[in-house]
């Protein structure tokens, strides 16, 4: 299908809602609201920091999280200190101010199936000290659970824990858990699957945002607190499939689409962004890149996950978006065009696309980044087969996710790090790698608006990790703020033979002939030193259960996946 005009771009004005709001009705945010004005009514007087009222999860939907009811006389700062009683773990330790009266104090950060140790301190002394048994983690894969708790082993542990930087491996698995852990690879904290896991990211007030295909395709939008008590259900009309991510004002911006058919008559999605308004819950303004984007130029690569609509076109595939303010640009990921792509924000006009340069329309070779060196030389000869392959095995990205803005507020210029999954990294098949000779990577790129180049000061798992890293899909990094990178290879799967495999062969990756009958989730998360690479704690993260397409279907492969991975306190 032909691409449309240029003069039919579309301003990004919302869509006209239909159904598309808050849920002041919804049962389980009545519920929980119910909970926590019953619970704080039950403190007295008496209920001071050593006699306190203990709600072990007290919404039913964070097992390892507990209220502590008190009565205080005056403000202050409580320490709180959470450890196992056999101190197989490090202790969780944070601050929390109380206000006098009745107060809720939220401790998180208990060992599943243990005793665990709770102290409250006030200047130093103890005030308040209980302990509490925890109940056992849910079942993992079997013969009989599917999507059962991921199964966390420590691959190189933390010599110097002390050096880095501090919190936990917070991580989302599809349609699985929410969860955290720490260095000893201990789960700390989880979500039941009441609430969505896989688009998770956290607000600024220290909530978090989720959505989930398992939960009514993507349209239902969570916002809930480390205890598990959810406070705003959004309906939105379209879906926020992926990378939700709260911005200044109180919106939000990620992906979405046109989830009951496009008004225009064609059949494709994943291809817009929509930002909304987290205070009403509508939408403000939505981009359509079918109206932007070159729509005649193939996918590659191309599929559809669990439970997408397989009818649907899905060629663009968007998923991650945020917006530089320095340019005024929509930045914008999309998988199956292998492109980072850049609009203005008031228009939604195109300024730049960094992909490999074939088979683009003529009207769409303006916009291509030049690849070049810190002198400005190009890199490459794109215009001869050597240096096209050149540069899609060693610069281009293929397949990728989580694009994150790295703050340059330099006129004209804009840095990003982006997860490079490396899907084919050709789009030719006789040139495209099999998934067993693959890697994917964590790239840093800086675009400089003003001369159309592109250069890559960084990049982090070619070498350092290889094949063992190789995710076909999804997969995600944090960079943080001391410097060091946590990286969660987030599909790495494997067969019976110990190979490396693709989501879905002939879509996401060449058909391997010598690849095996079966697919277990494997899934390294790394955290390193940026600047030295040095691999500072790995973990190894997998369902434990190997599956296959007579016993769990098609879609056996999409084993177990990470969408997301941060290091943070439990509390914000």
């Amino acid at each position: 299908m032909n691409k449309k005009s240029s003069s039919m771009v579309n301003m990004p004005a919302p869509r006209e809602p239909i159904n598309q709001k808050i849920d002041t009705n919804n049962a389980l945010v009545l519920n929980h609201n119910a909970i926590y004005e019953q619970r704080l009514a039950e403190i007295t007087q008496s209920n001071t920091c050593d006699k306190a009222i203990v709600t072990v999860n007290p919404y039913g939907t964070a097992p390892l999280s507990l209220y502590l009811g008190v009565w205080i006389d005056e403000a202050a700062a409580l320490e709180i200190n959470v450890v196992d009683s056999e101190a197989t773990t490090e202790a969780v330790r944070y601050q929390y101010d109380v206000h006098p009266g009745a107060n809720l104090i939220p401790v998180c950060g208990m060992v599943s199936a243990v005793n665990n140790q709770i102290t409250l301190r006030l200047a130093s002394q103890i005030v308040g000290q209980y302990t509490v048994m925890t109940d056992a983690l849910p079942p993992t894969d079997s013969a009989n659970v599917s999507l059962g708790f991921p199964i966390i082993s420590v691959s190189c542990p933390a010599q110097q824990a002390s050096l880095m930087e501090e919190g936990l491996y917070f991580s989302t698995y599809f349609e699985r858990y929410n969860l955290a852990f720490d260095h000893k690879g201990i789960v700390r904290w989880y979500v039941s699957q009441e609430i969505p896991s896989y688009n998770f990211v956290r607000m600024d007030n220290g909530h978090f945002l989720a959505t989930s295909q398992g939960i009514n395709h993507c349209l239902n939008m969570y916002e809930f607190d480390i205890m598990g008590r959810v406070y705003t259900v959004y309906l939105l009309d379209n879906e926020f499939h992926h990378s939700i991510l709260p911005i200044e004002n109180n919106l939000a911006i990620a992906p979405s689409e046109y989830s009951n058919g496009r008004p225009d008559g064609y059949s494709t999605g994943k291809d817009g962004v929509s930002i909304i308004n987290l205070s009403t819950g509508l939408e403000v303004a939505y981009y359509d890149m079918l109206y932007v984007m070159d729509y005649s130029r193939s996918p590659r690569p191309s599929g559809s996950a669990p439970g997408q609509d397989v009818s649907m076109d899905d060629w663009l595939h968007i998923n991650q978006s945020y917006i530089n303010e320095p340019n005024n640009l929509l930045i914008c990921s999309g998988r199956h065009q292998s492109a980072i792509f850049g609009v203005n924000v008031d228009s939604g006009e195109l300024r730049f696309i960094m992909a490999n340069h074939e088979d683009w329309s003529d009207e769409f070779k303006q916009y291509l980044l030049t690849p070049v060196d810190d002198d400005g030389v190009p890199l490459y000869d794109l215009t001869s087969p050597g240096g096209i392959d050149a540069a899609d095995k060693n610069f281009w990205t293929w397949g990728q996710h989580n694009i994150v803005e790295i703050p340059n507020d330099e006129p004209g210029i804009l840095e990003f790090m982006v997860f490079d999954n490396g899907n084919y990294r050709s789009r030719e098949d006789a040139k495209s790698l099999l998934p067993l000779d693959n890697f994917s990577r964590v790239v840093q790129f800086k675009i400089n608006l003003n001369t159309m180049t592109v250069t890559r000061p960084y990049e982090y798992g070619k070498t350092e990790v290889g094949n063992r890293g190789y995710s076909s899909f999804v997969s995600a990094k944090h960079l943080l703020t001391n410097g060091h990178l946590v990286i969660h290879f987030g599909a790495t799967t494997v067969d019976e033979f110990e190979h490396t495999i693709t989501a879905q062969p002939g879509s996401s990756d060449l058909v391997d002939p010598d690849e095996g009958q079966q697919a277990l989730g494997r899934l390294v998360l790394q955290e390193i030193n940026k600047e030295t690479k040095e691999v500072l704690f790995e973990a190894m993260v997998t369902s434990g259960y190997f599956k296959n397409e007579e016993t769990n279907g098609t879609n056996y492969r999409y084993d177990i996946s990470a969408f997301r991975v941060y290091k943070m306190p439990l509390f914000a």
